[in-house]
């Protein structure tokens, strides 16, 4: 607990809830950055993150009961759904394992498809999808342009990036093309 040595108005307690909101929100940025997690990931941690920054604030100007009784239960589910969307959103499911023995595949392989299942509902949500693929007249996305999850159409905000990545690496090597032939033809 963090009250112990604060002031009876609560200042030290109301700087580090905001202090510490801080922190957490930077966090689907850098699991976004380091590739642990989908660029989706950001975008919804910025919605939650935003809640939360903006509760923090609102307690840390007034400090009162009911503004803390609303961090306290803001946390509840902020933390749950922060984790469950880190969990859809990771890239390393199995990373990291060492004994294959040790692993309940069928838990491994119903996990896999809740996921997914999940991740084609996200996709039906997506404004992206739906804009280039479209809709059915039940409101789904067209099952024939639908992307697999191993198929290479993607969300065109994840092909924009691989596009600029592919791009980038393509001019690197014609750079050190011309370099190795004295930049004349």
């Amino acid at each position: 607990m963090v009250a112990v040595n604060d002031t009876e108005k609560g200042c030290a307690t109301a700087n580090l809830i905001t202090k510490y909101t801080y922190y957490l929100s930077a966090m689907p940025i850098v699991s976004t950055l380091a590739g642990v997690t989908s660029s989706m990931f950001a975008i919804e941690g910025l919605f939650l993150n935003g809640y939360a920054i903006y509760v923090a604030h609102k307690f840390n100007k007034e400090r009162s009961n009911a503004n803390a009784r609303k961090i306290f239960l803001t946390s509840l589910w902020y933390l749950p759904c922060w984790m469950i969307l880190f969990l859809l959103h990771s890239q390393k499911w199995r990373e990291g394992v060492e004994d294959e023995e040790s692993i309940d595949e069928e838990l491994i392989t119903m996990l896999k498809r809740k996921a997914d299942g999940v991740r084609q509902t996200g996709r039906e949500l997506c404004p992206h999808e739906v804009f280039v693929f479209g809709t059915n007249e039940e409101g789904h996305l067209n099952k024939s342009t639908v992307p697999s999850e191993g198929s290479d159409i993607k969300c065109p905000v994840v092909l924009g990036k691989e596009s600029v990545k592919h791009a980038t690496h393509g001019a690197g090597n014609a750079a050190a093309k011309l370099e190795g032939t004295g930049g004349s033809r």
